[in-house]
């Protein structure tokens, strides 16, 4: 949810419907990688998997500011603040039932933990995005690769997309069953 600018371009896109836009962010950074974890693109060169720990974090209130600029209300959205281990656990207010989602944790843990957690809210016909594939941590792609050949074992339950990289790095998982 990079400073709230990707999920502006999504609430705007909502701002007719009567649906709940549900966000998902630590804002306190990126957090320890795992040694599923492989630097693939240095993007800020640091150097290594390890010296991300922490980077990229944002203020919540950035995030409510984009909101309210596009004139979002505030009873249409939730923010679930902390590490996506913690909210799946301990938050009660987790969706019951989601058609889309965008998935931006960047590493392989919160990667698979957020995809086995969509696996039992979507139906067939949603579709999750999944941010850098195969950009910046090979643990996002290794996630997705791991989570659509272990869904699609018996069955074909998931399609990965993968679009032309000019378009960006992203994976898109549409549910057929």
């Amino acid at each position: 949810m990079a400073q709230g600018e990707t999920s502006a371009l999504i609430a705007n896109e909502m701002l007719s419907s009567n649906k709940t836009i549900h966000l998902f962010n630590s804002f306190e950074g990126l957090p320890k990688p795992t040694e599923k974890d492989q630097l693939k693109d240095d993007i800020f060169s640091l150097g290594s998997m390890d010296a991300y720990t922490g980077t990229m974090s944002c203020p919540e209130e950035m995030v409510r500011s984009r909101l309210k600029a596009i004139s979002f209300p505030h009873e249409k959205f939730v923010i679930h603040k902390g590490f996506i281990e913690q909210i799946l656990e301990d938050d009660s207010n987790l969706p019951q039932k989601v058609r889309f989602a965008f998935v931006d944790f960047d590493f392989y843990e919160p990667i698979k933990l957020t995809l086995e957690f969509l696996h039992q809210v979507t139906s067939k016909d949603a579709i999750i995005i999944v941010d850098d594939y195969d950009y910046f941590s090979l643990g996002t792609k290794t996630a997705v690769d791991e989570f659509v050949e272990e869904k699609n074992s018996s069955e074909k339950v998931y399609e990965c997309l993968i679009p032309n990289t000019k378009f960006g790095y992203f994976a898109v998982l549409a549910r057929k069953g």
